[in-house]
């Protein structure tokens, strides 16, 4: 989960002139000299921010270059539930499910209303194939989620989670009307159009499926599974130049998922 935004910081810079004058002897002015341009230092990325940058290199399943950026903060996975989640989802893809799952459940402690956490560790236990366990994650996210929402009904983030959570939940048409919502108040962010995307194919409702997982790509060519499940849902309506094309881009985005390795028996298969 997935399912992270940017911050842009802008500087303002002060010009400062000089006007120098000649000798009083000579009393001429000299012209004035050029104003140098002072420029301030931009602030450095807090922990969060690293720590987001981290999970869009997630996103494309880039653990190598994640573990360079989060190594130096994993000290602070204890107070910070934005490094805690992109270590986890680290761990996560390195397999390491006992470990991820230890790091998410101290972050549910930090932070206990914070619906991202119990998500991203319902993640962890699918890959585990703890299933059981998955399911009274993804009910604890659901629920957290909820609660923000009906504490403050314009948040997104948390209208995201919640619709996100019901769709692992197979909570389908709960979780369209969610990611709907999600989708009017932030204009349709790539993750949102992913998670609607993701959850038509769910339902099998594959031209849906393309049309929301192809507004995701057009948003954010970066997020590795919009490929896939649009692959799949290219195949379901008989569109094999379309689906290898897909798979294509994903093995190439995220050569390292899990499921690459399908994507390229399917690849082989189409090949023949």
């Amino acid at each position: 989960m997935s399912k992270t935004s940017r911050m842009t910081r802008t500087t303002l810079a002060a010009a400062l002139g000089l006007v120098l004058l000649a000798p009083a002897a000579r009393a001429q002015t000299a012209a004035p000299a050029a104003a140098p341009v002072a420029t301030a230092t931009p602030a450095p990325p807090t922990p969060s921010d690293i720590a987001r940058g981290a999970g869009k290199k997630l996103d494309a399943f880039l653990a190598k270059d994640a573990r360079a950026a989060l190594d130096p903060l994993v000290a602070q996975a204890a107070t910070n539930v934005d490094v805690a989640i992109a270590l986890g989802r680290l761990l996560e893809q390195e397999k390491k499910y006992d470990e991820s799952a230890n790091i998410l459940r101290k972050a549910a402690l930090t932070a206990p209303a914070d619906a991202r956490v119990p998500l991203w560790l319902g993640e962890t236990f699918l890959r585990a194939k703890k299933m059981a366990d998955a399911d009274a994650a993804f009910r604890k996210s659901a629920e957290l989620a909820a609660a923000a929402v009906a504490a403050k009904p314009d948040d997104a983030g948390a209208l995201l989670v919640q619709g996100t959570a019901l769709s692992r939940l197979r909570r389908y048409d709960e979780a369209m009307v969610a990611l709907g919502k999600a989708r009017d108040l932030d204009g349709g962010s790539p993750e949102t159009l992913y998670q609607m995307g993701s959850t038509r194919a769910f339902q099998q409702k594959w031209t849906d499926a393309v049309t929301l997982l192809t507004q995701s790509l057009e948003k954010d060519s970066g997020t590795a599974f919009a490929y896939y499940y649009r692959a799949l849902a290219q195949e379901k309506l008989g569109k094999k130049d379309q689906m290898v094309i897909d798979l294509d881009r994903f093995v190439k985005v995220a050569p390292a998922a899990p499921e690459a390795d399908r994507a390229r028996a399917l690849l082989a298969a189409a090949s023949r």
